[in-house]
């Protein structure tokens, strides 16, 4: 099957080639199927690993004649995740996804799964060759569960390399490749990639490889070391040299936090602890390096970092990008402090004025954002201290928070969202939570999940924001703590929480529970009761009784409460999938509550389900815009 996607897809080929092949592809085949051997298992295998394997960013390839929004949805990525490459006149794309160790039926090997929506006359091979260079793999049961108007998973294979400098990405043999040629294209090493697939290269240097092979290729991620470096002592010393330098450049960080983290008690600041962080003191505008005053916990903690330092700006610079912090450019005000817009060079950047008795919540935002990259968790770029202030300074996202879009979004100058808007976002944000829950080193609960936490940029699309309450758990089956005093938002807390203090993962899936509840209903958590305007009526219980009362027309209570900018443009399937994913998160007990995953996986098959309802729209302006003219 692979070989017949070449032949279908290569119209540059010569005609007595195209039967030549054809005639291969039909012995094999009979060979295979005469001696009863799985077709896809001779040409692809999982890449092994184990229960401790950590997941990894790892690449596909993907040949197939496709545009990037095509490959965006296929894969269930961001279209930034999407590169594509142009060589020769020809065109192919490296997808980058979250590649995990699984057990799929009885195998346990590095996959990436992505849901696809199978149509009238697909089969499995067919989808894997035709919208994944075939490079699924076959779990045994794809005749039966592989029906048309269902969603069938795709487990991509993928692995992870061992040492840093490389990524893994899986290739599939396209004809007239060369070892040599894959290797160039993808700077790669051809001894590497005899190694790594060894199950199916049997014959290192020959340079065999058949078409349709899905191979592992390590690729170097600044490029394949040239050959000289690779000889004898002098490759040695190169690699202690950069050892060397490496760790030099790691004793100037934490020497220069250090030196800026120095611990002074200051009696103003200690009623809470008198042991906690002090008072920073003015910035020096004479000196060229700031003055930081922490305790000695914290100042542990600050060094611990083990990724990316942020950058350290000068309180100058800071007052200057935000015109010395005028009303003008504030642009959010918190329980922390402000936010204000500014200008840093060419960039334009968020800046977090937090008063130094927050210091706790800046040493929180500080130490988690140093460790997190993703697309759906907004950037911190640096910090800074002086005027007695902390600064933490932010990727700028234009179109501010989720909260301005839903709640009265005409005041704020903005259009209400469209439904489809409103599922990527609600998609987004549940990305950038299961990846501190689940793909990071370190578990962390953000503690805070709110629509004023979720930053929209110029396209809709959503980031985390604001982790100055985040707490590292553990990842057993026990991964809660006590909390010494109850923080984050009223409205998003979980009964548990509340009464006991106890924080989990958990706590943050009932918060996005009502974050789902808010894109639905384009209500707040708490709005005052009507009928007794000295109390605060919660959404939660909006969403619930939709649900736990008897309802004749659970689908018709729905829609009263649903947010009436929408008008009728929305699916009711997937509204009433969105309302049961939130009822869901929001169960009081938290071991009936999902874990954020299966929320990704259930609004993944939301979005994709709604955007093909607004395909079938025909393109209507209102829908397709990702927002409406007016409620």
């Amino acid at each position: 099957m692979h070989f017949l996607y070449f032949l279908s897809c290569r119209q540059s080929m010569a005609s007595q080639n195209r039967v030549f092949l054809l005639l291969l592809v039909f012995t094999a085949s009979s060979i295979h199927i005469i001696l009863g051997l799985p077709l896809n298992q001779q040409n692809e295998f999982p890449f092994t690993c184990s229960t401790e394997s950590k997941p990894c960013n790892s690449i596909l390839y993907q040949h197939n004649d496709l545009t990037e929004n095509n490959i965006s949805l296929l894969y269930k990525v961001d279209i930034s995740q999407v590169q594509t490459i142009r060589q020769g006149g020809s065109q192919y794309h490296l997808v980058t996804v979250q590649c995990s160790c699984q057990n799929v039926n009885g195998t346990t090997a590095y996959f990436y799964d992505t849901i696809y929506s199978v149509k009238k006359h697909d089969t499995f091979l067919n989808v894997s060759d035709q919208f994944y260079s075939g490079q699924a793999w076959a779990v045994g049961d794809e005749g039966t569960n592989f029906k048309a108007d269902t969603t069938a998973t795709m487990h991509l294979l993928c692995g992870c390399s061992e040492t840093d400098s490389q990524v893994m990405v899986t290739y599939t043999v396209e004809l007239h490749d060369t070892l040599s040629d894959i290797a160039n294209r993808l700077s790669a090493e051809v001894s590497e990639i005899e190694t790594v697939n060894s199950a199916l290269i049997q014959k290192p240097g020959t340079g065999f490889i058949e078409v349709g092979w899905v191979l592992y290729v390590p690729m170097y991620k600044n490029g394949a070391p040239s050959l000289k470096s690779k000889k004898g002592k002098d490759h040695k010393w190169l690699i202690i040299f950069g050892v060397l330098l490496s760790v030099i450049a790691l004793l100037l960080c934490v020497s220069v936090i250090l030196m800026f983290m120095k611990r002074k008690r200051s009696k103003e600041h200690d009623r809470e602890n008198p042991k906690a962080v002090s008072k920073i003191m003015t910035f020096n505008k004479t000196a060229s390096a700031h003055t930081r005053y922490l305790s000695k916990e914290n100042m542990e903690e600050i060094t611990g970092f083990d990724t990316e330092r942020p950058l350290i700006y000068d309180f100058n610079e800071i007052a200057e990008a935000t015109n010395n912090f005028d009303d003008s450019r504030k642009i959010g005000e918190g329980g922390y402090g402000s936010v204000y817009f500014g200008i840093l060079g060419d960039k334009e950047v968020a800046i977090k004025k937090m008063r130094s008795n927050k210091s706790k919540e800046f040493l929180a935002e500080l130490k988690v954002l140093c460790k997190i990259h993703h697309i759906n968790v907004v950037v911190l770029l640096g910090f800074a201290s002086g005027d007695d202030h902390l600064y933490l300074v932010y990727e700028f996202i234009s179109n501010g928070s989720l909260s301005e879009h839903l709640h009265d979004p005409l005041l704020k100058g903005h259009q209400p969202l469209s439904w489809t808007a409103r599922a990527q976002i609600a998609l987004d944000a549940a990305k950038g939570i299961e990846y501190i829950h689940d793909h990071t080193k370190e578990r962390y609960v953000h503690r805070d999940i709110k629509t004023s936490n979720i930053l929209l940029d110029d396209r809709l699309r959503a980031k985390v924001a604001d982790f100055g309450l985040a707490k590292l758990v553990g990842r057993t089956n026990d991964d809660d703590f006590i909390a010494t005093r109850l923080v984050g938002t009223p409205g998003y807390l979980p009964p548990e929480s509340v009464k006991e203090l106890h924080v989990t993962t958990k706590t943050d899936v009932f918060a996005f529970g009502v974050v789902l509840a808010e894109l639905i209903t384009g209500k707040r958590a708490l709005t005052r009761d009507n009928r007794e305007p000295n109390k605060m009526k919660s959404l939660i219980t909006v969403i619930t009784k939709v649900f736990e009362e008897e309802e004749e027309d659970r689908e018709g209570a729905l829609v009263c409460i649903r947010d009436g900018s929408l008008r009728d443009n929305y699916p009711i399937d997937d509204l009433y999938k969105m309302a049961e994913v939130s009822y869901w998160c929001l169960s009081e007990d938290p071991n009936n509550r999902p874990e954020i995953r299966e929320v990704v996986e259930s609004l993944a098959r939301i979005v994709m389900s709604s955007v093909e309802w607004e395909a079938s729209l025909g393109g209507s302006s209102q829908v397709f815009s990702g927002v409406f003219d007016g409620r």
